[in-house]
């Protein structure tokens, strides 16, 4: 509860960092009782302290401009009670923040036993992140200086970091690509007297399933951008239940058609929803608008790599399938158990019930490919038997 940090965000040419100060030490270095109640009325006192303490400068010892963003305020960190403020490092004209000494003296110089932990929170051109800073200095004792350094980083090196980020985040969701998948199931099929059967050509099957594909895509990517800029904001909760029930209404399809010949724009609705939880994953990032603008566009990258990498795996087995007598029971059996799937992620969203399907779901994903081979082979098997007994 006494550690105190420095994470550093950098914004373009400039650089920002907030300080988290413990209440009880930052009291004791001013000689001043803090609390919640007091900090505004002390707002000068600390933030005068504060800027006289800490400072940036050049190699050559040319200074940056510190200059406050907000006044201290009150904030509990992991439970303990700190003091935080923002601060902005702006360096000497036509000088960029590639490399600068960073240092600090605030609490260091009238408490013995403290120390900072320095992180850089979030830096594009490093490819660094808010969720997960890299620690690059602990200020304790004598020891009150670092160098950063980042002369290496570079904007290709954040673009395909949040790239890899995309795909990484597709293949990891189970849920989004079980809806994707289940919602093609049916793709290959004809529909008569409100029932799925016999099957479609493959050119025909092929633009069905591109049609979903592209809605989808369509559909996220509007939500994707709108809530990694800020422009609309939904709690998680309900996104991640309507996820749920987005899956479930695939597979009552898949058993029944429900909307046939309308799966591409059930998927660009869908899509919408889904879009809006890759947002959030865009938002623990902490990037500036700008550099959110870039990875926005890796990031939809990174997804539509690894849904055409799974749609591409799905297909050969799908076609296949379809053209057999095996492909109603392997249709109404992944249908069940999407659903079912489904039913028990609604109850676990709702309510926080653990959900004992996680790791069925999780344990099939990782052995995607595989399954994927296994239904082609089972697919041309089939055919194979058919043929020879017509």
């Amino acid at each position: 509860m006494y550690q105190a940090a420095i994470l550093l965000d950098f914004r373009g040419a400039n650089a920002e960092a907030e300080l988290q100060l413990p209440v009880e030490r930052l009291g004791a270095a001013l000689g001043i009782p803090l609390s919640d109640r007091n900090i505004q009325s002390e707002s000068v006192k600390i933030t005068d302290y504060i800027l006289s303490d800490f400072s940036a400068a050049l190699p050559d010892g040319t200074r940056f401009l510190i200059e406050p963003i907000d006044s201290p305020h009150w904030s509990s960190i992991d439970g303990a009670p700190y003091v935080v403020m923002h601060l902005r490092l702006i360096p000497p004209s036509s000088v960029t923040t590639d490399l600068f000494d960073l240092h600090c003296d605030a609490l260091l110089d009238r408490i013995p036993a403290q120390a900072f932990l320095v992180s850089v929170r979030s830096d594009w051109r490093t490819s660094t992140f808010a969720n997960d800073p890299q620690l690059v200095a602990v200020f304790h004792g004598s020891e009150r200086s670092v160098s950063i350094d980042r002369r290496e980083g570079n904007w290709w090196r954040g673009f395909v970091s949040v790239f890899k980020l995309g795909m990484r985040h597709i293949a990891e969701g189970t849920d989004h690509l079980l809806f994707l998948l289940v919602l093609l199931l049916p793709a290959p099929l004809l529909v008569r007297n409100a029932k799925w059967t016999g099957h479609t050509s493959t050119r025909r099957s092929l633009v069905r399933i591109a049609k979903v594909v592209t809605a989808f895509t369509i559909g996220h990517s509007v939500t994707l951008a709108a809530g990694a800029m800020d422009l609309v904001h939904v709690p998680s909760r309900p996104i991640e239940v309507l996820i749920a029930v987005s899956i479930l209404v695939s597979a009552l399809h898949a058993l029944r058609p429900l909307f046939p010949g309308r799966e591409a724009v059930i998927a660009g609705c869908f899509g919408l929803v889904h879009g809006m939880a890759f947002a959030t994953t865009l938002a623990e990032l902490g990037l500036g608008r700008w550099d959110r603008v870039a990875s926005i566009f890796g990031f939809n990258l990174g997804i539509e790599a690894m849904q055409l990498v799974v749609v591409a795996f799905a297909l050969p087995s799908l076609i296949l399938l379809s053209r057999t007598r095996l492909y109603p029971g392997v249709r109404t059996a992944g249908a069940v158990f999407a659903g079912s799937v489904a039913i028990t992620w609604i109850v676990q969203r709702l309510w926080d019930i653990p959900n004992p399907a996680d790791a069925l779901v999780m344990a099939l994903a990782q052995r995607a490919v595989w399954v994927a081979a296994g239904l082609t082979l089972l697919g041309l098997i089939a055919r194979k038997v058919a043929h020879n007994n017509p």
